[in-house]
């Protein structure tokens, strides 16, 4: 190689390096990702006090990482990379079997502490509504589907959780939703009978309707059959949030599936009349999942045009929108709330509208770590 070729060489690889770094300052900047289904941290404004307390750098340096050049390319090829080496995870997920990937949750992302806390909290509210009110807590993906974990990929003690779980609860009912979704579990050939999404950390509709099963079994209820309900496929197009921290190019899409035979009905979110349980409109985005009541709201109210009589509240995470329209049939008013985002008081709710039944639903490492179930007892 002749000298000017080298020099050539070293101005084109600092060039290149000089662009990429250069890129969030001269382009325009992103405030959201799609595929990410988040909003991303922009350039901070320089101050004095921000940099001398360190604040400044840490915020640039993670808003460099979000505004970088062409990020979801080298996130792929980051992936890909990392698949060939034969290594087990990326971007926080593991690389499962049969196109799993699987949110790495280990026992030290659990915060045990607050799990205590929150299992107290249910246990209050379920001491001053004695025989109406149940709490599932959902198995994460690889709980069930542990035999699809990389070998041994180190995650938490979700059978240990249970047992504190049924030791704390007295006055609730505990329901046990893993035996249930464990059978269905084993039965898995097609997308048709997942019970977890591939791509995602949810349930799929089978999934949902495993739980339902098990929590009609469980308090004593007439349990419709899944053919009942005449499960649709809505999308064969759905990238989750598993795929979304990956971004791997060779991931297959999930299929959506949803309840068509369910009544039709009133919905008020937060305020806002929608046209139904389900918008459309989400079928278009990334976040596909969303179809079901149109994402996450403060307060939901559901008024179907069913025989059933019953009034019920259900506090929930994101799980509860695929599980909710089971329940339709039997209960003409359902309530759901989100902690995070309800700041009335459940107490007073509760007391206003003398519900029958009363849920509480969350993914088992969510409800691990929320820190909003203290409003249980508010």
């Amino acid at each position: 190689m002749s000298k000017k070729s080298g020099i050539f060489y070293i101005v084109l690889i600092f060039g290149v390096l000089a662009f990429f770094g250069l890129f969030p300052f001269l382009a325009q900047e992103k405030t959201y990702s799609e595929n990410e289904n988040r909003y991303l941290d922009t350039i901070p404004k320089l101050t004095k006090d921000e940099v001398l307390s360190g604040k400044f750098q840490k915020k640039f340096e993670s808003a460099f990482s979000d505004q970088f050049a062409f990020r979801d390319r080298f996130m792929e090829i980051s992936t890909e990379t990392k698949k060939i080496l034969g290594l087990k995870e990326a971007g926080g997920a593991y690389f499962g079997k049969n196109n799993y990937y699987f949110a790495k949750t280990r026992n030290q992302e659990i915060d045990q502490k607050q799990y205590l806390k929150n299992l107290r909290f249910v246990e209050y509210l379920g001491s001053r509504n004695k025989d109406k009110t149940s709490l599932i807590l959902v198995p994460s993906p690889a709980v069930v589907l542990k035999d699809k974990l990389p070998s041994c990929a180190p995650y938490y003690d979700a059978k240990a959780m249970y047992k504190e779980e049924a030791s704390i609860l007295k006055e609730t009912k505990d329901v046990d939703v893993y035996t249930q979704l464990s059978e269905y579990g084993k039965q898995e050939n097609t997308g048709k009978n997942q019970i977890y999404f591939k791509t995602d950390h949810h349930w799929t509709l089978l999934g949902a309707y495993a739980a339902y099963e098990a929590y009609c079994i469980q308090t004593k209820q007439n349990v419709h059959t899944y053919g009942y309900f005449s499960a649709k496929k809505v999308s064969d197009s759905f990238y989750g949030t598993m795929y979304s921290k990956v971004l791997d190019p060779f991931a297959k899409p999930d299929d959506l599936y949803a309840a068509v035979n369910v009544p039709q009905a009133e919905v008020i979110c937060d305020g806002e009349a929608k046209k139904g349980i389900y918008d459309v409109e989400m079928l278009l985005k990334k976040d596909k999942y969303a179809y079901f009541f149109g994402g996450n709201y403060a307060k939901t109210e559901i008024k179907s045009h069913s025989s059933g009589s019953g009034k019920m509240l259900v506090i929930k995470d994101s799980f509860a929108n695929s599980f909710v329209p089971f329940l339709m049939e039997d209960y003409n008013d359902i309530t759901m709330i989100d902690l995070r985002y309800y700041r009335s008081s459940v107490n007073k709710l509760i007391s206003e509208k003398n519900f029958d039944r009363i849920l509480i639903l969350y993914e088992m490492s969510n409800f691990a770590n929320d820190i909003n179930l203290y409003k249980l007892v508010h």
